[in-house]
């Protein structure tokens, strides 16, 4: 970037989602729920997949309307999943550990998201803000190409509060000293905790979706398919 683009810099932090916004979080998915199925002798199949993908987006969007607890989600996804397929007598809290103890381990990125955060970082502060549970994103974080471009993380098992919470991002900005909030843009993938939470915090939105879908939506500042696209609204034309 010249000297001269820097000079219309627009935004100075960056919110940065993780799953599905860096992370290849269908990816880890799958990869972290076959091997539960397989270490308690279950047979997999792409169809189980997809049901417990459904059943477990269904308790997220529940969790994010405060309609269950992060607590409860943890193993309530299981019991429905396991009750459809007819398997009983399996200890769900076990289950839980162990796919979480998996999707720790599996670093999956999106092609192109460890060169663009490293891009980014050049320019901006840089910090993941997660839905995500606590063992899960730290332990792929730690082992991940782009852990050393990221300037925080905030996960909010750990916060108290989920987006799209204002408390979400207040506690956020309270603790990098946020004081000036048309500065800070949130990007991620999500209408309703990333989109809906930039809104509901006062803060520029802009969805990415690899994709390639573009969707009118009032929570959207911008939308961008390609991360390249993204350096277009950090400077000003």
């Amino acid at each position: 970037m010249s000297n001269s683009n820097l000079q219309k810099q627009r935004f100075d932090i960056v919110l940065l989602d993780a799953d599905e916004t860096i992370f290849d979080f269908k990816k880890a998915e799958a990869h972290s729920f076959k091997q539960m199925l397989e270490s308690f002798d279950i047979e997999y199949t792409d169809e189980r997949l997809a049901r417990y993908s459904e059943i477990n987006l269904q308790m997220w969007k529940a969790l994010e309307r405060g309609e269950v607890t992060r607590e409860r989600l943890k193993t309530l996804r299981f019991e429905k999943f396991f009750s459809e397929i007819g398997v009983s007598g399996i200890d769900c809290v076990e289950v839980n550990d162990r796919y979480l103890t998996n999707l720790s381990n599996s670093t999956f990125m999106i092609d192109g998201a460890p060169e663009f955060v490293k891009e980014l970082h050049k320019y901006c502060k840089i910090y993941l803000a997660t839905n995500g549970l606590t063992k899960a994103q730290t332990g792929r974080f730690s082992q991940s190409a782009v852990k050393d471009f990221i300037d925080g993380m905030f996960i909010s098992e750990q916060i108290g509060f989920a987006k799209p919470d204002k408390a979400y991002f207040d506690y956020i900005f309270d603790s990098i000293g946020v004081s000036d909030k048309s500065r800070v843009i949130m990007l991620g993938d999500s209408l309703t905790s990333d989109m809906q939470g930039g809104r509901n915090a006062g803060i520029t939105t802009c969805r990415y979706n690899r994709d390639g879908e573009i969707v009118d939506s009032p929570l959207c500042d911008y939308q961008i398919t390609e991360y390249v696209d993204f350096f277009d609204i950090l400077f000003a034309k």
